[in-house]
């Protein structure tokens, strides 16, 4: 043993993941041969170190994690010492909770994971060593007694690690790996002891993890949520339609429920009833993830709805997103508009909220101010995309909710720079396919802003697209989010251009283009260097909101047209001149489909034309025929 301290010693890289060592180097620290190593190893009584490992203070735990982590890489003595780890795995537990070792219990999960992935299920070999091994010496002869082990090693660790972060992490998501295999698997997992005890005892008396505590932090409520989604993975094996087996497992949470409406009534709400609002959010989160079905979501909504829905003013965002059209309500039902109803409450509620929260200081930003308005955008792009509301039907009812909720967002938009946009990735991730579904399906909306409130989208808009093209990161999912909402607003305005007789709403925003043409010209500006000399991925994407660009910009086109011609040699300024004469070529002043298809089919072609024709200038001076210089 002090041989082996003495190798790990030497070689940290081994100890925090030898998987990443080849058997070579492994060899080469042991100072002997490869198979002579892993020989002495097999005969190693590790668990007769039990004792040792559990004094954190020794190097001994470090040595056997090191050695639990080496199992699985090679074969001849994967059975051996998979039965001395199973044998570790038995003693370790039955000294539990008075003596652990977070290193050790971490390579065991590690090993756990591994062998499931390899002996178990349908991967499993009838005549595998290793198998047989475990078989003979251990009594583990089939799926039944693997998965009954993994369950009991889980239970165990659920009970007395709750305090340990990475311990219930790591075990949470092997919990999670068994939920998600195969179906035969999964009908035999639900019927393991262990598994029905956690279904009908899912509580912080039993799971210590799912208790309150204050010397634990926020981020450590996530655990729930993968819990959760795990419980319900296995709950809905057998589910079926049973209403009555779904109440009973819901019981612990209305139980929390209640606890969270006492706390709130009081006139000063304590931190208890704060970390208990975000341990129950977080218990939510896992179940609405987990069901992905209409059955299975109407009993979770006719649960929540109305009895708990007041105390979810804090907690939307996954119940209101249809993934998988899970919400499939009947013709006569109002549960689609009473939920939109809901979620555009908690929007509006939670932006007055965190618009008021004073002067922060810059690493304040995110965490109190940012991080909740890309919660906010992201629930409010679900609920708007989610296919199961009528908004029509709020105008045609004078219910102003829908237009409550994008007056939210208007005002959190204002609240933050563009530099935020572009700097913080959740936020840009969340506001920008927002606003893809806005100009989409939402343009009356769009059109009815005040000039300075589109100014604010469209320079949003054209300072990603700059971004893109700066840092050379276009790709087909980029391109195609920004260039839509390029081309829905253009086509807008180019109609109300065209029209003799306008809304008040359009003459409105022909007003903001003359007052603000620099927005839309730097928008073709890109458009147009990325076709010219990008590596331009969705060429058909990037064309379509050129047409109205131009049309809107006739004069500034002819100036960049200009301004590319005359910066080449005078030889070259009738070939290039062709060039943009063939691009516009048969197209028309409108925004008809047969006509944006025409200039696409142009565009095609003038890319190509253009590319020959500065090949030798590209090569010698890229940065000098940059459009956008």
């Amino acid at each position: 043993m002090e041989g082996m301290t003495a190798w790990i010693e030497r070689d940290e890289l081994c100890l925090s993941n030898p998987f990443k060592s080849s058997p070579e180097r492994l060899s080469k620290l042991c100072g002997r041969s490869q198979t002579l190593f892993l020989k002495n190893i097999a005969e190693l009584q590790l668990f007769s170190y039990v004792q040792i490992t559990l004094d954190n203070s020794l190097v001994f735990p470090r040595c056997l994690a090191w050695l639990v982590y080496f199992v699985g890489k090679h074969d001849a003595m994967d059975g051996e010492l998979s039965c001395r780890v199973f044998q570790l795995i038995s003693l370790m537990d039955a000294q539990l909770p008075q003596s652990s070792n977070e290193k050790v219990e971490l390579a065991v999960l590690c090993f756990l994971g591994q062998f499931y992935k390899t002996y178990v299920g349908d991967q499993l070999q009838p005549n595998s060593e290793v198998y047989a091994r475990v078989s003979e010496v251990l009594g583990i002869t089939d799926d039944n007694h693997a998965l009954e082990t993994f369950m009991t090693k889980v239970v165990t660790n659920l009970k007395y690690w709750g305090r340990c972060e990475p311990v219930i992490s790591r075990t949470l998501q092997f919990l999670n790996d068994l939920s998600v295999g195969y179906l035969f698997l999964l009908k035999k997992l639900v019927k393991i002891e262990a598994v029905t005890f956690m279904l009908q005892n899912h509580t912080s008396k039993h799971f210590p993890f799912l208790g309150i505590s204050d010397n634990s932090s926020l981020s450590d409520l996530r655990c729930r949520t993968v819990f959760y989604s795990t419980l319900l993975h296995l709950l809905m094996v057998d589910l079926g339609e049973d209403e009555d087996e779904f109440e009973n497992f819901m019981l612990p949470l209305r139980v929390s429920f209640e606890s969270v409406a006492q706390l709130f009534s009081d006139s000063v709400v304590q931190e208890e009833a704060k970390r208990m609002l975000i341990g129950l959010a977080r218990d939510l989160r896992g179940i609405a993830f987990a069901l992905n079905t209409k059955t299975s979501y109407t009993m979770l909504f006719d649960w929540i709805y109305p009895t708990y829905i007041s105390v979810l003013q804090r907690l939307m965002a996954e119940l209101i997103r249809n993934r998988s059209q899970r919400f499939n309500f009947d013709a006569s039902s109002p549960n689609g508009i009473l939920l939109f109803r809901e979620a555009s409450k908690i929007i509006c509620m939670y932006s007055n909220q965190i618009l008021s929260p004073g002067t922060l200081s810059k690493d304040q930003v995110y965490p109190f101010k940012l991080k909740g308005i890309s919660i906010c955008y992201s629930a409010l792009k679900s609920a708007l995309c989610g296919n199961y509301v009528s908004f029509g039907v709020f105008k045609l009812y004078r219910d102003n909710h829908f237009d409550s909720v994008l007056q939210a967002f208007v005002k959190m938009l204002l609240s933050v720079s563009h530099s935020d946009l572009l700097q913080y990735r959740k936020l840009s991730q969340s506001y920008y396919p927002l606003l893809e579904c806005l100009t989409q399906d939402h343009m009356s909306f769009i059109t009815s802003l005040e000039p300075h409130i589109l100014t604010c989208i469209l320079t949003s808009i054209s300072e990603r697209l700059t971004a893109d093209c700066t840092e050379n990161v276009w790709s087909c999912c980029s391109e195609v989010k920004y260039i839509n909402m390029c081309t829905e607003i253009c086509g807008v305005l180019v109609l109300f251009d065209q029209c003799k007789e306008i809304s008040q709403d359009g003459q409105r925003l022909l007003h903001f283009m003359q007052q603000n043409p620099e927005v839309l010209q730097q928008m073709m500006s890109i458009l147009m260097n990325t076709i010219i000399f990008e590596d331009c991925r969705n060429q058909w994407s990037v064309s379509r909101p050129l047409p109205g660009l131009i049309l809107l910009n006739e004069k500034y086109f002819s100036e960049l047209r200009a301004t590319l011609i005359t910066s080449q040699p005078d030889s070259k300024w009738e070939v290039l001149d062709q060039c943009f004469r063939n691009l516009m070529e048969g197209v028309e002043q409108n925004l008809l489909v047969k006509n944006r298809d025409r200039f696409t089919q142009n565009m095609s072609v003038f890319r190509r034309d253009m590319a020959e024709a500065l090949r030798n200038e590209v090569a010698s001076d890229p940065g000098a025929l940059d459009m956008m210089s």
